[in-house]
């Protein structure tokens, strides 16, 4: 009735396939990257922002400001929620750009809440007692 208990129905190791690695970063991974946070400023100013990443938003200057990074570092592309479109054109860019960079998948919401990275809120308020 069950055939599975055969020995000859076993799996070899050579016929398993490895696991993928998991498409979405890891701590550690955003730690040791620089991240290119593609959002509006006007969803940096009300999100805040990651630690270790610069705000280019993604428009018509978007490859002309990826000229002035430095092409040593290694690079995540992030945008709000990781919707793939966006990030993937905006790694072919940085790429073509010669930049060691990669798209980041589950963007801000999950750098932030899932990996548990506090975002940093500028208070504007301070800043404009500043001189």
């Amino acid at each position: 009735m069950f055939n599975f208990f055969k020995k000859k129905n076993r799996t070899k190791s050579s016929d398993m396939v490895s696991p993928k690695k998991d498409p979405f970063p890891d701590y550690d991974e955003i730690k040791n990257l620089t991240l290119i946070d593609i959002r509006d400023p006007e969803d940096v100013k009300y999100y805040g922002r990651v630690e270790n990443s610069i705000n280019i938003p993604f428009d018509e200057y978007f490859a002309s400001k990826l000229l002035m990074l430095d092409k040593n570092k290694k690079y995540g592309i992030m945008d709000l929620r990781g919707i793939v479109s966006d990030l993937k054109e905006a790694e072919r860019i940085a790429k073509e750009i010669g930049l060691d960079a990669k798209a980041l998948r589950g963007g801000f919401f999950y750098i932030t809440e899932v990996l548990n990275i506090k975002p940093i809120k500028e208070d504007n308020e301070c800043s404009n007692f500043r001189k």
